[in-house]
């Protein structure tokens, strides 16, 4: 097994290998660009081994994929030397892929899968529960043991014992079932993988014989002591077995590989990972990318290595607009990774406590509340106070202030009422003070959030996919005489509304965005040695495809087809407390987009996708 503290950590710049290499006889772990290997939170034992089963599970998760989606090759490696693990072929399972690129899975030494793949819950459970002589007598069966009894002076038998069914640990056979539970207990823990109370109980029971509870074998300040203990305990419970069956040496052998499969001199080169990180990265980041934007605004998806799984709302949801079939030159189909319309609203998830006091019911100026009563002051983030914001509710009676129906469903304190986001039958309007447009991007973010906590109308239309107003308007809003009376009333009319809307569309919406997963760091682009490279390998991919989008615009009468288009490239980045997405060094004058994508953020939500 590998021992994390001696593991030296590299980040391989030249290839896009992930995983651990043998030079020598030194393990390298080669982790993903976007990390830093002179990080020092990474080079403890613990971020060492936290790390190696993230990817793991990564891995596994990948491959899975693989296969549900009939990538894999048919020819899978499996062979293996007696009793030291090692893979005979210099590669592993291979992945076809529509470029032609060569995708292999190196398992040269799995000391993991050796002991997960050896688990069958119902032949440990079976293998613990033995037929034994048992002192308890069954009266029942008294004949078949007359040739067995004692026969006494007054004509009684006596029967000492009886050959029946009975739960007995046998701590000589079953010993190396219970030292293979505690190693798979052990790994299930690292794996976040839940493990049967049964076989925990025989993980426990090995362990208080031949360890001590307080030891732990992923544990940096005692593993070399409970490896080392593991490894006598293997050779004593060998001695002293003295009927080893099938059964016995499966377990025997997926422990002997954990144990010893490392000492072996002879391996070189790539001994487990993945050849071609590229892939996974791109996996990792679609699937992060369908999980956390609405279904509606990713118009074109490489579904190529996404789980169905996470697709089947993004297959079957309608996109606000149709551009299926448009990537195509000379009759041949091209691949953008993703192309998507900017969706303000959906960033702005974070939840901000408002606080609301209800405004005037009527004077002069405002003789349309006589009948309904909406008008909110609102206390912003700023904490100035903002007025004329109102809102209704559906079927909302008149002569009732909507004040009142919130407080029955916010804390309400001194008059206001705290609120995080409105329920959906309410809505609000308001006039921005500012053009949107103009906004820095702070204020524009904090007007939008405001809006989409309080349901204004520009934001429930945009949310529920109405992009034409006049729709909204008709099928939403004119219906309720409260909106059409009070809500809108000093809006300026349905053709003003309308034409603040399309203002609003533009700026929420913003722009189609190519997106292109690359694993590359934000170095590479900026090194002007790679100019040419970079110009033939992603530029001018880029170009075509935003070509080819916008024709297909030109000949819409979709509103969106004012829209700008830009390219961004999504490259790896890390650090333990950044965002999820990072703005990098401007590229070709921004022309692309560079933005760094938190490798951890896009790992924790692709695990989440993990067969348990």
């Amino acid at each position: 097994m590998i021992n994390f503290a001696e593991l030296e950590i590299k980040v391989n710049t030249k290839y896009s290998f992930v995983g651990i290499q043998k030079e020598g006889l030194k393990p390298i772990f080669y982790i993903p660009k976007g990390f830093s290997q002179s990080d020092s939170l990474l080079n403890t034992f613990d971020s060492k081994r936290d790390l190696f089963f993230r990817l793991y599970r990564v891995l596994n998760v990948f491959k899975q994929i693989c296969i549900d989606k009939g990538h894999f090759q048919t020819r899978v490696v499996t062979k293996a030397d007696d009793r030291d693990g090692v893979v005979e072929d210099d590669t592993g399972s291979e992945i076809t892929s529509d470029n032609d690129s060569k995708n292999i899975f190196y398992s040269k030494i799995d000391a993991l899968g050796s002991i997960l793949d050896a688990y069958d819950e119902l032949k440990i459970l079976a293998l613990v529960s033995r037929l034994g002589k048992s002192e308890r007598i069954d009266y029942s069966k008294l004949h078949r043991y007359l040739n067995k009894a004692v026969f006494l002076n007054n004509n009684a038998i006596y029967i000492d014992a009886m050959t029946l069914p009975r739960k007995e640990i046998h701590f000589d056979a079953t010993d190396i079932v219970a030292m293979y539970c505690y190693i798979l207990t052990e790994i299930k823990e690292q794996l976040k993988q839940e493990v049967n109370p049964q076989i925990n109980s025989l993980a426990e029971r090995f362990k208080e014989k031949y360890l001590g509870y307080e030891y732990s074998l992923f544990n940096e300040k005692y593993y070399l002591q409970v490896i080392n203990e593991l490894k006598d305990a293997l050779e004593l419970i060998d001695h002293y077995t003295p009927i080893k069956d099938s059964d016995y040496w499966d377990f025997y052998e997926a422990i002997y590989k954990f144990l010893f499969g490392e000492l072996d001199t002879s391996i070189q080169g790539k001994v487990w990972g993945f050849s071609n990180f590229n892939t996974i990265w791109e996996s990792m980041c679609l699937s992060y990318l369908v999980k956390t934007v609405d279904p509606a605004f990713i118009l074109y998806l490489d579904k190529q290595f996404i789980s169905d799984k996470i697709l089947n709302e993004w297959n079957n949801c309608n996109k606000i607009i149709d551009i299926s079939g448009i990537f195509r030159v000379n009759d041949t189909n091209i691949f953008p990774d993703a192309v998507i319309v900017s969706d303000l609203i959906k960033q702005n998830k974070p939840s901000i406590s408002y606080q609301l006091t209800q405004g005037r019911h009527w004077d002069k100026v405002y003789k349309q509340n006589i009948y309904y009563y909406t008008e909110f002051f609102c206390k912003n983030l700023d904490n100035k106070y903002r007025g004329n914001i109102k809102i209704a509710y559906l079927q909302q009676p008149g002569g009732y202030h909507t004040f009142d129906e919130l407080k029955k469903i916010f804390p309400y304190n001194n008059h206001y009422i705290t609120v995080t986001s409105l329920p959906n039958k309410f809505y609000s309007y308001w006039d921005w003070d500012l053009d949107l447009s103009k906004m820095p991007n702070d204020l524009l973010h904090k007007e939008i959030q405001l809006m989409s906590s309080l349901n204004h109308i520009f934001v429930v239309a945009i949310s529920n996919r109405f992009l034409c107003f006049q729709d909204f308007y008709e099928k939403y809003l004119q219906p309720y005489q409260v909106f059409t009376v009070s809500l809108l009333s000093q809006s300026g009319g349905r053709e003003n509304l309308e034409k603040l809307f399309k203002e609003f569309l533009k700026v929420i919406l913003g722009q189609f965005t190519i997106l292109d997963v690359k694993y590359f760091i934000s170095g590479y682009y900026t090194n002007t040695d790679n100019i040419e490279e970079i110009k033939s390998r992603s530029v001018r991919k880029q170009f075509v495809y935003e070509h080819l989008l916008q024709k297909h615009l030109e000949k819409t009468n979709n509103p969106l087809k004012e829209l700008d288009i830009k390219s961004e490239f999504w490259l790896p980045d890390y650090s333990e407390n950044q965002e999820t997405f990072t703005p990098m060094p401007k590229y070709m004058d921004d022309y692309i987009k560079l933005t760094g994508v938190n490798i951890m953020t896009v790992i924790d939500s692709y695990l989440d996708t993990e067969e348990k």
